[in-house]
């Protein structure tokens, strides 16, 4: 009595269960032995992996570039300041594949590379993840030579975190003799 109900389950149950293995649009990862053996009929679904969210939405940079408007006869270097504030409630972190953290370009009329701060620097391959909480800042200034400016020109200061497209600023400077 117990076989004839059972088969009459298995009849009904492998006509569904093909069904559904043919719906299914991604092959599930194959489970090891003591899976199968503790859940045969599939037990939980698979864990996916967690994918790290950068919050970039919470992010709030600023860029101030002193002195400007640049007097060249007095001033060799523009000191930039690159700042990142955490505004949301929710800690944000920032992975780096080197030392460099940011990078700060000058730019002239027409869209050509000036100046690029990070062109005489060292960098090592540390990777290395920054956090920040919420509510708290980062701050970042680097000096950028002003050799290759001319007097009378408007440059574009571009301030961005290397590897981060949604973190870039620009400002004007203008260059005075």
């Amino acid at each position: 009595m117990k076989f004839r109900a059972l088969s009459c389950l298995l009849a009904l149950a492998l006509p569904m269960a093909l069904s559904a293995a043919e719906e299914a649009s991604t092959p599930a990862p194959k489970r090891g032995l003591w899976s199968r053996l503790l859940n045969p009929f599939g037990g939980s679904k698979a864990k996916e992996p967690k994918e790290r969210s950068t919050n970039f939405g919470s992010l709030e940079m600023g860029l101030l570039v002193e002195p400007n408007p640049v007097k060249l006869a007095e001033n060799r270097q523009v000191k930039v300041t690159l700042t990142l504030t955490n505004r949301g409630g929710k800690m944000a972190q920032l992975d780096f594949p080197t030392s460099q953290r940011v990078e700060v370009l000058l730019k002239g009329k027409n869209g050509q590379t000036v100046e690029q701060w990070s062109q005489d620097q060292a960098f090592n391959n540390e990777p290395t993840m920054v956090t920040i909480n919420p509510k708290e800042r980062l701050e970042y200034s680097v000096n950028v030579p002003t050799r290759d400016l001319a007097a009378g020109e408007t440059y574009t200061v571009e301030g961005f975190f290397p590897n981060f497209d949604a973190l870039r600023k620009t400002r004007a400077l203008t260059a005075e003799k």
